[in-house]
């Protein structure tokens, strides 16, 4: 071998051992329906790291629950099987409970003081999180439930006689409606049309694009204007998975993931919107509840808390929480 071969093979024995040596390919979980906007925006991720990373980056995206429930998606994670999951916020406080603190009824009312709130909190929960072994990537927001119901409902008065459906398999959510002394009725959702045909429920809470697509309010055709609560979630991945991407790429990928997680909340609320004004089109009836009814449904939902400060959550971080909305409306 000539000097100058040799140097040649130095010199790309060189190169290449400079080269990032790794290739992921990266499973991600979803409940999102095949197409529907979380599922485009999850495809979208999986092509901009993919070049960010030099096609080093492969995501493989199992959408609609195919790899099973959010329990599922988290126990697939732990053992390998899955890199990384979509969640919603009640995914995210199976990993964390404490996470649940930010979903109370009525103890946000609209989404200058949820991001504030987040803004605060969520390095706490993201802490948390990592010690059970996941990497939050990405904080979401996707809208608010309202409640849908067969009779008008302004005040709490008029919802305390009707039959509302809760969450099947969650004591505590059920304990918390009794406690505030409403006729609450554990329900899976598949169940909820029927329960409404067959008059076992009369009531429902859910985000209006819920309602519209489940075609919930062709019954409960009456819509309270208030809010109960956020739906909030994340993009989760495994500690393990995230340190194996370099160092030098993760800010990249995070910022790409969050603009992307941030341009789907507009989407989602111009869809609600139309959602909206459809549901309308087709008989929905929507009552706008007056400042003393606001009044009164926060009044009401204190008596609930309760239920998971102490348990769910410590009083600590509920008083935290508290404390951060109460700095936010007095600024």
């Amino acid at each position: 071998m000539t000097p100058f071969v040799k140097s040649i093979a130095a010199l790309i024995i060189a190169v290449a051992t400079a080269l990032p040596a790794y290739s992921l390919t990266i499973k991600v979980g979803s409940i999102a329906p095949t197409g529907s906007p979380w599922d485009k925006a999850l495809k979208k991720i999986a092509a901009e790291w993919k070049t960010i990373s030099g096609g080093k980056i492969q995501m493989k995206i199992y959408p609609g629950g195919i790899v099973g429930t959010e329990p599922d998606m988290i126990r697939k994670m732990r053992i390998g099987q899955l890199q990384a999951a979509i969640f919603t916020g009640m995914g995210m406080s199976y990993i964390a409970p404490d996470v649940f603190a930010l979903s109370l009824a009525f103890m946000v009312r609209d989404d200058k003081e949820l991001d504030y709130l987040m803004m605060k909190s969520t390095p706490y929960f993201e802490n948390l999180i990592a010690k059970k072994g996941f990497s939050v990537l990405a904080w979401s927001k996707a809208g608010w439930i309202n409640f849908f119901t067969t009779k008008p409902v302004v005040y709490p008065k008029d919802l305390k006689p009707l039959k509302l459906a809760v969450a099947e398999g969650d004591a505590e959510l059920l304990q918390a409606w009794r406690v505030m002394n409403y006729n609450a009725i554990p329900l899976a959702t598949n169940d909820v049309m029927t329960g409404l045909q067959n008059g076992m429920i009369e009531a429902i809470y859910a985000p209006p694009l819920v309602a519209a697509s489940f075609q919930w309010f062709g019954i409960a055709n009456h819509m309270c204007a208030i809010r109960i609560a956020p739906l909030i979630g994340g993009i989760v991945m495994t500690n393990k998975t995230w340190d194996e991407i370099p160092a030098n790429i993760r800010p990249k990928l995070v910022k790409s993931m969050k603009q992307i997680v941030d341009n789907l909340y507009v989407e989602t609320i111009a869809l609600e919107k139309g959602a909206i004004d459809t549901m309308i089109k087709h008989g929905l009836k929507i009552h706008v509840v007056p400042a003393d009814g606001e009044k009164l449904w926060r009044q009401e939902a204190v008596k609930s808390y309760e239920v998971y400060v102490g348990k769910t959550f410590s009083r600590e971080l509920f008083n935290k929480l508290q404390g951060y909305l109460k700095e936010y409306r007095e600024k």
